[in-house]
């Protein structure tokens, strides 16, 4: 990868990580041109409602605070602060904080040349394969949770129709 002049030697930005949202990611702040990077935050008792896999991104899990469990291929395996968790990109994963405690983690990933892929993403990679039918064993049966993730495969799918049609012609 050939380094872009373009671009300042660094970019700074300040996060309040006590305050942060589910998922931010900072590419953008950061101007990231090569390091997929999110910091997620889930409340005691709460995780991802389904899993995800990516294309090519190999990721690292770094638990900064709190305690709770990765679902990785169907395995639960607890983490706490100091864990590190590599993935590989094909395996399924998902994250639930323990019942007592917030979870932070901080993700990252090398980003192979050529991401973005779409222009419009919130992601230096975009590279995510989303299994919205693929429900973590902590929400297995839950009818809420299920509503939702056909609500967002639903909107997934309209988007990938629309763009397809507007590579198309």
């Amino acid at each position: 990868m050939s380094e872009n002049t373009n671009i300042n030697p660094f970019t700074k930005a300040h996060f309040d990580f006590d305050s942060l949202p589910f998922l931010t990611n900072p590419y953008k702040q950061l101007n990231l041109q090569a390091v997929g990077l999110g910091f997620i935050h889930l409340p005691p008792d709460e995780g991802y409602t389904f899993t995800h896999s990516h294309a090519e991104q190999e990721e690292v899990y770094i638990v900064v605070q709190g305690q709770g469990t990765i679902l990785i291929d169907g395995e639960l395996i607890p983490i706490e602060r100091g864990d590190c968790v590599r993935i590989s990109p094909s395996a399924k994963r998902a994250l639930k904080a323990d019942k007592e405690n917030a979870l932070f983690v901080i993700c990252a990933g090398g980003v192979v040349a050529g991401y973005p892929k779409n222009s419009n993403s919130r992601y230096l990679i975009d590279d995510g394969i989303p299994d919205y039918d693929d429900i973590p064993p902590w929400y297995e049966g839950n009818p809420e949770v299920a509503a939702k993730n056909a609500k967002l495969k639903e909107r997934m799918l309209k988007s990938q129709a629309k763009r397809q049609q507007s590579e198309e012609g």
